[in-house]
């Protein structure tokens, strides 16, 4: 699939993301907590979070959400796939 393609399809599946009020807030509220953080302490807090989703979630859920990651793939940077490479790995979802 060519790079255009993949945006397209990338697009494609954020017009059906319609957050809720509540689900900005806590986007807002997310962003705010993790904006004086160094990049290894947000690393680190991913870490653990992935592990809290993976007991949380049904394995269809959980493999949902590495699905989505990987689609915005053609929306990144070098350096953003560089970082979502390096976290994936950590997860052991490379």
């Amino acid at each position: 699939m060519s790079k255009e393609k993949d945006i397209k399809k990338a697009m494609d599946e954020f017009n059906d993301f319609n957050p809720t009020e509540r689900q900005m807030e806590a986007i807002g509220e997310v962003a705010d907590a993790y904006s004086d953080k160094s990049e290894d302490e947000i690393f680190f807090e991913i870490i653990r979070v992935n592990k809290k989703m993976e007991n949380e979630m049904t394995k269809e859920e959980y493999e949902e959400l590495f699905e989505k990651l990987n689609s915005i793939r053609p929306l990144l940077s070098e350096e953003q796939l560089e970082k979502l490479d390096r976290i994936l790995e950590a997860l052991g979802k490379d």
